[in-house]
This record gives C-alpha cells, structure tokens and sequence, in this order.
C-alpha cells in the first residue's frame, strides 16, 4: 500500500504537544516541549570537542554527555522561561539558563524532568521496575 508523500508534507503534520510537569514546591508547574532531531544535532554539535592527540596525530571528536543532556532539558523548557533576567537574578545565576534551572531544581526533580523530556520527545524510557529485572537477570 502505497502512501501518499503528502501525509509527512510539513502543513499536514500535527504540532507536538507540550506537557506539564509538576514539583510541589512550587506554585505552577514546568511546561516542556519535545526536542527535535533538528535541534538534539544543534546541541550536540555545541558540547563536541576535537581532540589533538599529539602522538598519533590524529584528531578525535568526543561530546560532554553531561552538557548534552542539559542543552535537551533547557532546549524543551517553555515554562519558566529560563532566560528571564529576574529568574535569573533571583537564582544568583545572570545570563545562565541551565545554572538557573540546577539551582531551582534538587538533584531527584532535575532527573525527574530530564526523564520526561526523554519522553516526550520519542525515547522509549524504562520504568523502576523494569530497571530491576533488568538488574535481576
């Protein structure tokens, strides 16, 4: 069956949908958006280094896995806006999103919304129970 190029023309595709996130500390909850492969290869691109090694003379490219994953969490977050001057006044973090959104969140919520923008953007995540069979055998 034959499908028509016309369903994935860019007019007919349906815009993704944004998403809650709620932290009980506080008042209103984080709104995020999925990230495009688009955007996850801009990001990607920003936390590659080239490596020299002088011995071999040959250049490696090598990605800090830890910015990656913050520029996808700052790239999907609508709520607050991660580039207001007063939020990041009010964090001691001027002109730093993502020092803005670590110094709001604790260390369980960052992984916690870290996890859903996973989600939300196509990647299949494994639940607790799941990681413990997976441990198990």
């Amino acid at each position: 069956m034959a499908t028509s190029v016309e369903a994935f023309l860019s007019q007919n595709v349906v815009e993704p949908k944004t998403i809650e996130v709620k932290f009980d500390r506080f008042n209103a909850p984080f709104v995020i958006k999925p990230v495009s492969q688009a955007e996850a290869d801009n990001i990607r691109k920003t936390c590659t280094k080239r490596i020299n090694n002088k011995q071999t003379g040959t250049i490696t490219q090598q990605v800090d896995t830890s910015a990656y994953s913050d520029g996808l969490i700052k790239a999907a977050v609508v709520t607050p806006d991660l580039n207001n001057s007063d939020l990041q006044m009010s964090y001691g973090t001027p002109g730093k999103p993502i020092e803005t959104l670590r110094a709001m969140l604790l260390v369980g919520e960052y992984a916690e919304l870290g996890e859903k923008v996973q989600e939300i953007s196509g990647f299949e995540t494994e639940t607790e129970d799941e990681l413990v069979q997976d441990v198990k055998n």
